[in-house]
């Protein structure tokens, strides 16, 4: 059997049922690891060398029970999916199970051709979320376009969704791809607020920072300050990924701005997301009218697969 087949660990205290199991996914390819506790399949999961890929528990067990073992899987990094085992009487522990989180159940006593089409169907999953997940390796190039309007929750999505594929695409490694992901979401922020809302870093010096989104609320639904978007231009080659962030405000003049970087000012909500931008990106430069600011980064290939 290769180590390349999917892992699965079965916990029931009921040595028939492992039996049954066990001999129908072995015979189906699967790597099987039977045990009759869940204590002993968590010390496995969390020390032991194979990488699993679903869990099939019942409930009802000696100790810890299988909401129980849910609750620890669920406190890992990557959490592994589980299928429950559950009779009649134990519905409303299976309903319970599903909210924290459980794939699904199968009813005792179950028919195994059920048991292994919902475990091919979970594993399937799984490895399409992986694949998913390496998105980035398959793309040689990308170019879109997006128009928002003044909205963090616009600016969140974005600084993520145009970052979290390059650590798959060997751009660079997640450390990277995060303070990128930062200085996108400072630069889309400062679009919005300081570009189309026209809030100078004064209003949160002299209001605090609950005046200052006060004043946010207030523009947004007023003109000429509610119509106006951010356009965001991205750009992915392979060596280098660009953003070019454009609001419809006057524009300002950043050359006159003071340098973050000099210690009088480090402290100082002005200048606060430049200091991160220029921290984070290789190239940062405005259009003459300050409306428009480009940030670059080129790539950093991953080292020791960190």
């Amino acid at each position: 059997m290769t180590t390349n087949n999917p892992t699965i660990v079965l916990i029931d205290d009921e040595e028939i049922i492992r039996f049954s199991l066990q001999k129908k996914l072995l015979k189906l390819g699967y790597n099987v690891i039977s045990v009759e506790k869940a204590e002993e399949a968590l010390y496995f999961i969390k020390n032991g060398d194979k990488k699993i890929d679903l869990i099939i528990t019942d409930i009802v067990l000696r100790k810890m029970d299988g909401i129980e073992l849910l609750r620890h899987i669920n406190t890992l990094e990557n959490p592994i999916p589980v299928l429950i085992l559950t009779g009649q009487a134990n519905m409303e522990d299976a309903i319970k199970a599903l909210r924290y989180g459980a794939s699904d159940f199968i009813r005792k006593p179950f028919d195994i051709t059920e048991v292994i089409s919902v475990v091919r169907g979970i594993i399937r999953t799984r490895q399409e979320k992986q694949l998913a997940n390496s998105f980035g390796s398959y793309v040689v190039y990308d170019k879109r376009v997006f128009k928002v309007s003044t909205d963090i929750s616009a600016s969140n999505v974005l600084s993520y969704k145009l970052t979290k594929d390059l650590v798959s695409a060997d751009f660079c490694n997640r450390t990277t791809a995060e303070n990128i992901s930062l200085a996108l979401r400072e630069a889309i922020t400062n679009a919005m607020y300081h570009g189309n809302l026209e809030i100078t870093s004064k209003v949160r010096e002299e209001k605090g920072i609950n005046g200052f989104n006060d004043e946010i609320e207030t523009r947004k639904n007023i003109l000429p300050y509610r119509d106006r978007k951010v356009t965001l231009y991205y750009e992915y080659t392979g060596e280098y990924v660009e953003y070019v962030i454009e609001d419809e405000g006057p524009g300002f003049n950043h050359q006159s701005m003071p340098d973050p970087r000099d210690p009088e000012n480090f402290l100082k909500n002005s200048g606060r997301g430049i200091l991160i931008i220029r921290i984070h990106m290789d190239e940062v430069d405005w259009n003459e009218k300050g409306n428009i600011i480009r940030l670059r980064k080129y790539r950093v290939p991953q080292t020791n697969g960190h």
